[in-house]
């Protein structure tokens, strides 16, 4: 990854040549202020006509392009930078501020778990697990977005110390990891939710099938992400121009799977809307449930969003700075999609708290049903009664047959 051309938007500062002597500005730099600020209408003592001369700042930037390296050229502009009072710009606050919040998110797994085990007195069941797994790799996403903003990420890259750079393009590439896990596991639960709550076996075999196509999806892309360069170490020790590799065209990969992945959240959110606007219920527990399930959309706008921050993830010649709304929007995106996973545990317990709003859970029968979910059964037979099992997060031992499947 090469980084010459963010020379064009800053190389003005290059020309401040009399103070940033003292500040031991690259020889190659001199070299290239002596050569061109002759050539120009700016005197070598006026100050403000070498820093807003857009000709002298042009000249100037492809002599250093050509004759400085990356680490020269990054420390001339942070010399000069200053030469020229230019403000010190940091974004660093979201990248530590969003995952910190996010770990809020871990409260509501826990009242998930609690829902489950305590509420409805039931074994944990695949989604469960799956969400609890899911949540182990949101930390460390989390955690790993505080590093980056510690690390500078929300910064012009010639601000920071080499190491620094170095240290964020390398988390950076483990985020990308923990990224794809954590949006695949997110999908997987909530396909496996979905096979507790759906009793038909067409359905059940869509569920499937959107199942093996989201591994599918995990796998080709866990191995493009873990080997778009080779050697791997390119990945962050790329970006100084001394080191030998090659990548992938990154910008190419990073839309692909994006665009992929809202596509199969849309799918995957979508799949019970058609059952649940035909469900034989209150208009207000409807929409309800309704309203629950279409929150998952939000995930995939936040998808889309994120595409469009990281539009250019590879070709950015400042990537500290470009690249952080990028990552933290990728935070809020798996943040907000293990919120929504458990939203149906939460309006469950919900329900026994405000019984008058959420609905009630009293009265549970020795078969495990109230008067309403009876009723519910009656009406609406097999289907009615799992969704009666979505609403109240009942994922009851099979003792009444195939038909009841949930």
């Amino acid at each position: 990854m090469q980084f010459y051309p963010v020379l064009a938007y800053i190389a003005i500062f290059l020309s401040v040549l009399r103070h940033a002597q003292a500040q031991t500005l690259p020889l190659c730099a001199r070299k290239c202020l002596a050569e061109t600020i002759p050539q120009s209408d700016c005197s070598s003592t006026n100050q403000t006509c070498i820093c807003t001369n857009a000709d002298l700042v042009e000249n100037i930037s492809s002599c250093v392009t050509a004759k400085c390296s990356v680490k020269d050229g990054l420390a001339a502009v942070n010399i000069t930078d200053t030469e020229c009072g230019v403000p010190v710009r940091d974004n660093t606050g979201p990248s530590i501020i969003i995952p910190s919040v996010g770990f809020v998110v871990i409260i509501f797994i826990a009242l998930r778990i609690f829902t489950r085990l305590v509420i409805t007195k039931l074994e944990l069941g695949w989604d469960d697990w799956t969400t609890l797994l899911l949540g182990c790799v949101m930390i460390a996403a989390n955690v790993g977005s505080i590093e980056l903003g510690k690390a500078g990420l929300g910064k012009d890259i010639w601000t920071l110390e080499f190491a620094n750079i170095k240290r964020i393009l390398y988390i950076f590439y483990i985020q990308e990891l923990l990224y794809v896990t954590c949006i695949v596991l997110t999908k997987i639960s909530f396909l496996l939710f979905y096979t507790r709550i759906f009793p038909s076996s067409q359905m059940r075999w869509v569920i499937r099938i959107s199942g093996i196509v989201t591994l599918c999806y995990y796998i080709a892309f866990m191995f493009a992400f873990s080997f778009q360069c080779n050697p791997v170490s390119f990945n962050w020790t790329g970006w100084d121009g001394e080191h030998q590799g090659t990548c992938v065209e990154k910008n190419t990969l990073v839309i692909v799977a994006g665009s992929i992945n809202v596509v199969l959240d849309a799918w995957i959110i979508a799949l019970p809307i058609p059952a649940l606007i035909n469900l034989q219920a209150s208009i207000s527990m409807k929409l309800q449930i309704i309203a629950m399930f279409s929150v998952g959309f939000l995930v995939t706008g936040v998808s889309i969003y994120r595409i469009v921050m990281l539009k250019i993830f590879s070709t950015s010649t400042n990537p500290t700075w470009d690249n952080a709304a990028g990552g933290y929007w990728s935070i809020v995106e798996i943040d907000v999609g293990v919120f929504i996973l458990c939203m149906p545990a939460l309006r469950s317990l919900l329900g026994r708290l405000l019984p008058g709003v959420f609905g009630s859970t009293k009265g549970v029968s020795s078969a495990g049903q109230n008067s309403s979910q009876k009723k519910f059964r009656r009406v609406s037979g097999n289907q009615g009664n799992s969704f009666v099992q979505l609403i109240e997060i009942d994922n009851r031992k099979d003792n009444t047959g195939p038909g009841d499947d949930c």
